[in-house]
Parts: structure tokens; C-alpha cells; sequence
């Protein structure tokens, strides 16, 4: 802008000493000409500011490695004599860092701003600021934005070494049954409420006091994974990948797990995993989470 305005005042300077040595209607013109410009400009600025519509969007999940834009589009008259920057803020949670990005749009108002997609985590892009400058380059006004996308960049599922045995994983637990008929069973005491086709009577008469069946069905208890979280971007990637391969195939075979993250300085963050939902709620959070200075164990 200042580069613009020093070609201006050294052409109003040299259409001025034009106009003192050759006063003809041609030189006027010209020397009015040059003083309009920058209201001419101001005018078309002014106008950009108010009559332009601004629209974005983001994706929310994406995998990394892929390419992923956030699409702007500017509609308006405007688009034809402006041209406009865009400020945004970009945040990596788990590399704990913030940039600003500047992006400018004069192609037919259109204009992306890439997704980081190299390494998983969270990011969030917040568009600030729109900048609308005249097609001179004389003036610029200012709009505030204020929308902001939150991304996740997923891990894509990794076969790791070893793979489990399903079998290994089944803990034989026992719980009380949600149906009634079942092979495996407790005597307790009678209870108010009980039925009475649940007494067992039985043992009940050698007792000499009612005895019930509570039926009971066998479980699975709570496998844990193990994760390397570590400083190395590419090798949390890896790990990542890993723990989401192992957790889905447990998921496949209806076996619940649990995913326990122990953060530096922090308390241990703990996951327990039975259905699909479960898990992309908790790797929400671990994505969110902040590469340690050094390695450390999630188990």
C-alpha cells in the first residue's frame, strides 16, 4: 500500500509540473483525473466492505496423509474491483503451536486454505480477519469473522506384529444374567421380590430356608492395550494407527477394552472401550492431548 501510494504522489507531482508549463485542456484532464483516483478508490473500498458475503467450510474428520482444504468463497459485484486477504490462526494441539495464515483471494472470490494433514492430532483454524482492499491498492477496511473449525486428522489402521488371540483376550468372569434360563447359577438367600419359580427347593428343604437360582452368564473383562506415546510425530502415527487396528478387531469379536494414557506431570487418563462410540469419543481426547518432551507409556 505504501509502494502505491509513492507512485501516486510521484504522478501527481509530475502531472502537476505538466500542468504549470502546458496549460491546455489535456493536461487538466489529466491532473483531475489523478486527484480522483483515491476517492474514486476510497468510494469502491467502502462499498466492497459492506456489500460482500463471506462463506467457509472445513471438514471435521479426516485421515492423515490426505489432502483436505478449508473451501472460502466471497460473493459480490465487489469480487470484480477488490481483491481481499484472509487472517487465520492455526493451532496443532498435540504439537502445542500456533501460526498465523494469511490467504488472498482474487480468482472469481475463491480460494482454499490446506489442511495440515501430516501427522494425526487435532488442529483448529479460526478465520479472524477479512481484508478488502480496493482494486488500486490506495485503501483497505477491516471485517471481523470469528468462525473457527476444530479438525481431527484420524490415524488410518495399522496391523501391528502381533496379532491377538481373541481366545487369550476372554477373561472368565462371571455376572448376573440378563435372562433368566441360563446353564450357570448361584444359591443366595430367599429376597423379598424373588420369584417363586427361582426358589430351589431342593436345597431349600435341606437347609430348612429358602434358597433361590440367580443365574449368571460368563464375560469378558477389560483387555488393555499398550501405546507409545512419544515425541516422534512419525512414531505416534505408527502407534496411533496400531492401537485403532487392535481396538477395532477387539470391537469385531464384541470383547471391551481399556485405553489408559498416563500424560507427563499429569494424572493417568483412562478409556474404556465397548462400542464404536466409545472409541471415537476417546480418541477425540487422546488427539487433543500434548506431545511430551520425552517418551512415555500408555497402556
Amino acid at each position: 500500500m505504501l509502494k502505491t501510494w509513492g507512485i501516486y504522489l510521484g504522478a501527481l507531482i509530475s502531472a502537476f509540473i505538466f500542468f504549470i508549463f502546458y496549460k491546455m485542456w489535456v493536461a487538466w484532464f489529466i491532473l483531475v483525473i489523478l486527484w480522483s483516483l483515491p476517492v474514486i478508490s476510497f468510494l469502491l473500498c467502502l462499498f466492497a466492505t459492506y456489500s460482500t458475503n463471506f462463506y467457509s467450510e472445513a471438514p471435521t474428520n479426516v485421515h492423515v496423509g490426505t489432502e483436505s482444504y478449508i473451501d472460502l468463497t466471497i460473493e459480490g459485484i465487489s469480487t470484480y474491483f477488490s481483491f481481499f486477504k484472509i487472517k487465520s490462526a492455526y493451532t496443532d494441539f498435540m504439537g502445542d503451536r500456533t501460526e498465523n495464515i494469511l490467504v488472498v483471494i482474487h480468482d472469481k472470490g475463491l480460494a482454499k486454505i490446506p489442511v495440515d494433514t501430516t501427522h494425526c492430532g487435532a488442529y483448529s483454524y479460526k478465520i479472524t480477519k477479512l481484508y478488502i482492499y480496493d482494486i488500486l491498492g490506495f485503501f483497505h477496511m477491516t471485517r471481523k469473522i470469528g468462525k473457527e473449525y476444530q479438525i481431527l486428522v484420524n490415524p488410518i489402521p495399522s496391523m501391528p506384529a502381533y496379532i491377538p488371540d481373541v481366545y487369550g483376550f476372554r477373561a472368565k468372569n462371571l455376572r448376573k444374567s440378563k435372562q433368566p434360563v441360563s446353564e450357570i447359577y448361584d444359591i443366595r438367600d430367599y429376597q423379598p421380590g424373588d420369584q417363586v419359580k427361582t426358589i430351589h427347593w431342593k436345597i431349600s428343604a435341606k437347609k430348612d430356608k429358602l434358597l433361590v437360582k440367580e443365574a449368571l452368564e460368563e464375560f469378558g473383562g477389560h483387555s488393555r492395550l499398550l501405546l507409545k506415546f512419544s515425541e516422534d510425530r512419525d512414531k505416534l502415527d505408527l502407534h496411533l494407527g496400531q492401537i485403532l487396528f487392535t481396538s477395532n478387531f477387539l470391537l469385531d469379536h464384541d470383547i471391551p477394552h481399556k485405553i489408559r494414557v498416563i500424560p507427563p506431570n499429569r494424572t493417568e487418563i483412562s478409556f474404556d472401550i465397548e462400542t464404536a462410540t466409545d472409541q471415537l469419543i476417546a480418541f477425540g481426547k487422546i488427539l487433543h492431548l500434548k506431545v511430551p518432551k520425552g517418551d512415555s507409556d500408555a497402556t
